[in-house]
């Protein structure tokens, strides 16, 4: 039996967590862009002939895709991501700096190793060859409160 839109988004913020718990994981990340990915097409079929698409004067997936990745720069990175071009953008590991200002945010082991590292610590990015490297989780807790705010869940 299929989930509804509410229970694949629940999923989706299941599988969030589990990778906020293992930010290095880009298995874990790419789970969650997968699962957002696959979201929209779900949403396109859910919505079709009701109010959101056509608020969003989509007679197609893509076309619900396009509206999407305008209204949400989050979702744009998601579904670019999620395309799998070679020049496109990818999930990559590196080392950012942590201000000691956030270090409060971190996690004991993540403290550790910023210690033992000048201020720094790992991290998974997505890298865009047109556009700075962002953190892949916040580009997903972005994505998920879109839809939350769009109503979905």
């Amino acid at each position: 039996m299929p989930l509804t839109l509410a229970e694949h988004l629940a999923l989706i913020e299941d599988e969030y967590r589990a990778a906020l718990k293992a930010p290095l994981s880009a298995r874990k990340i790419l789970l969650a862009v997968v699962l957002l990915d696959n979201f929209a097409d779900r949403a396109f079929e859910a919505f079709r002939f009701t109010a959101p698409a056509k608020v969003f004067e989509a007679e197609d997936p893509p076309a619900f895709r396009a509206a999407l990745a305008e209204r949400s720069p989050a979702l744009a990175v998601i579904f670019a991501l999620g395309a799998l071009q070679l020049d496109g953008p990818r999930l990559v590991t590196r080392t950012v700096e942590v201000p000691i200002a956030e270090y409060h945010k971190l996690s004991v082991e993540d403290f550790m190793v910023s210690l033992y590292n000048k201020n720094t610590v790992q991290r998974v990015m997505i890298a865009s060859p047109d556009a700075p490297d962002r953190l892949a989780l916040e580009v997903i807790g972005e994505a998920i409160a879109w839809w939350q705010g769009f109503g979905v869940g």
